[in-house]
């Protein structure tokens, strides 16, 4: 009797871990950086699934960051050096994409059409890159995997950021799902505007990282 108890109350401890891992991932839709513009883009200009295709290349680097803080790699993209030239990088890629957003809007596709393998690829890329390039997306998971092992042990640490992950996942599927729904509403001068916001934006995001930096 006392082993079914052990089992049970193991097993009530994994899905408390679990719930809030989640929670602390949809939590964290209050951060409004250049991933959620891009996000927005792609899906307001090609539809859901290339929203979907930046979101999930989102999830992808965030896992490939959590890989490397557990690894231990965090220490190379917290030196000075190293933090200096990925937040340049970063910022060259953010200002590029804004520039390009302003000059080439592409507003005129206000329906959705039929993208290659190759064009999902590249929003993959586009969602992976924003983020990844961001050196306080690092700083941010090491926040977070620091908590997750203090708090629930090496053992329980992987199921909490797991969860975290699947969070992120579900709120950035969310963002793209409602920017497909609601673009039959607004017409080609608004999408316009709204496509040379964005480039704005990230242009801005791109002159802060250079600042953070500096």
């Amino acid at each position: 009797m006392p082993l079914i108890h052990f089992f049970t109350h193991k097993k009530i401890n994994m899905i408390k871990i679990f719930l809030e891992g989640l929670i602390t991932g949809i939590g964290m839709l209050i951060f409004v950086g250049p991933v959620f513009f891009t996000l927005l883009q792609a899906a307001f200009q090609y539809g859901f699934r290339s929203g979907f295709a930046v979101a999930f290349g989102i999830f992808v680097s965030d896992v490939v960051c959590v890989i490397l803080c557990k690894m231990g790699a965090d220490a190379f993209f917290t030196q000075e050096t190293n933090h200096f030239w990925i937040g340049v990088a970063g910022g060259i890629l953010l200002i590029g994409m804004g520039i390009n957003y302003l000059v080439n809007p592409n507003a005129a596709k206000t329906t959705e059409i039929e993208l290659s393998a190759s064009d999902y690829i590249g929003y993959f890329v586009k969602g992976f890159l924003v983020n990844f390039v961001n050196p306080f997306v690092f700083v941010i998971w090491m926040g977070v995997s620091a908590k997750a092992i203090s708090s629930f042990g090496n053992a329980n640490a992987n199921l909490f950021l797991s969860a975290v992950l699947l969070g992120i996942l579900l709120t950035d599927t969310l963002k793209a799902a409602f920017a497909y729904k609601i673009k039959p509403f607004l017409n080609q001068n608004t999408l316009l505007y709204l496509y040379k916001v964005v480039g704005f934006l990230l242009i801005v995001f791109g002159i802060i990282m250079f600042y953070r930096i500096s």
